[in-house]
């Protein structure tokens, strides 16, 4: 039976998966991203080009720069010559490293953030903060400050990430991990972690809430893009925000949809619920995004040795989409197709 419906299925995902891919985006006008940076609605670019000396030199606040190197594994039709490669140690040598950059004077409205990352399969059931984020600080600051649990944030610091949240035996389920003012509380108010939108507590903590939730295939490159329109006027409930998976979107949030319900901080998608309210991100203009922040966060105490890769991160004012390789099919492309089926063989 399952062998019939991943035959049937599969032709035809992939086309809607390719189409889906090849639609309307930015980087369809700059293939294989050469020249993207020059582009009038790109914000800043990570291509990590040049020695480390120059890469780090674009950043305000380094983290465990002797553990970091450049790596010549990047991603299907990317022509850059680098990924930037960052390790942890074990036996209390170091808990990973990071690049924090802030803007000045940040960036209003709708942004665009679209990254390649590679989780490795030595770090299963040992992920903590791995990944991309980006959001504000009012004031910004020079360096990251999470304050993992606070409640109450008001309009002083705003983050978005995407990374792996749900242990999994075989692939660790991706969500959401979000922070703001009006952010749910697991406990009454008394402490706040970041929020999951797309697929938690469905079946429980042990896997990925359903078989189509996304998934981190190990060892392999991974597009995300993530997309946030601050609220406008400051006391509207009209923000939103996007995820993008190897080109296919998980989660769209905003005013009016999806249909669902908070159960302390997790959003249930339900079409039979009640709309979302929209986000009302903040309620003061000076919160902004003004920063970004290449982490890794490999702290648990028995984990092995690890590292994580990073390569051609885009921030922009309209959608990214995948690296564009005229040349033949991308790696996101192959590996969309690689989700579905392992969505499918899981069933």
């Amino acid at each position: 039976m399952k062998a019939g419906i991943l035959l049937y299925v599969y032709p035809l995902f992939t086309f809607f998966a390719l189409s889906n891919i090849s639609s309307a985006q930015l980087a369809n006008s700059y293939p294989n991203d050469i020249g993207i940076e020059t582009d009038k609605d790109v914000l800043f670019v990570e291509k990590f080009t040049g020695d480390m000396t120059s890469i780090l030199s674009r950043y305000s606040e380094k983290l465990n720069t002797e553990g970091m190197s450049l790596d010549t594994d990047v991603p299907a039709g990317s022509k850059g010559t680098h990924s930037l490669k960052i390790t942890s140690k074990t036996g209390g040598v170091n808990t990973g490293g990071h690049l924090f950059k802030k803007f000045t004077p940040g960036f209003d409205s709708t942004v665009y953030v679209r990254y390649y990352v590679k989780y490795p399969a030595s770090s299963n059931g040992y992920f903590h903060h791995e990944g991309v984020w980006f959001g504000g600080y009012n004031p910004a600051t020079e360096y990251p400050s999470p304050k993992a649990g606070t409640c109450g944030l008001s309009d002083s610091r705003l983050s978005i990430a995407y990374e792996n949240v749900w242990p999994h035996p075989n692939r660790p389920g991706m969500d959401t991990y979000i922070y703001w003012g009006d952010m749910r509380s697991f406990d009454g108010g008394n402490t706040c972690y970041g929020n999951t939108m797309i697929n938690e507590g469905r079946t429980g903590y042990e896997k990925p809430a359903t078989t189509t939730a996304p998934v981190d295939i190990l060892d392999r490159w991974m597009c995300i893009e993530i997309m946030i329109k601050l609220n406008n006027p400051v006391s509207a409930h009209n923000g939103e925000m996007e995820i993008w998976q190897d080109g296919i979107s998980v989660g769209h949030w905003g005013p009016g949809f999806p249909n669902g319900h908070w159960l302390k901080d997790k959003w249930y998608n339900n079409p039979s619920d009640p709309p979302f309210e929209g986000f009302r991100w903040r309620t003061d203009a000076g919160l902004n995004i003004n920063w970004l922040w290449f982490e890794f966060y490999h702290d648990k105490p028995d984990a092995p040795s690890s590292s994580i890769k990073f390569s051609n991160l885009v921030m922009a004012k309209k959608y990214i989409g995948p690296i564009s390789n005229p040349t033949g099919a991308t790696k996101s492309e192959e590996k969309c197709i690689l989700l579905y089926e392992n969505k499918l063989q899981l069933q």
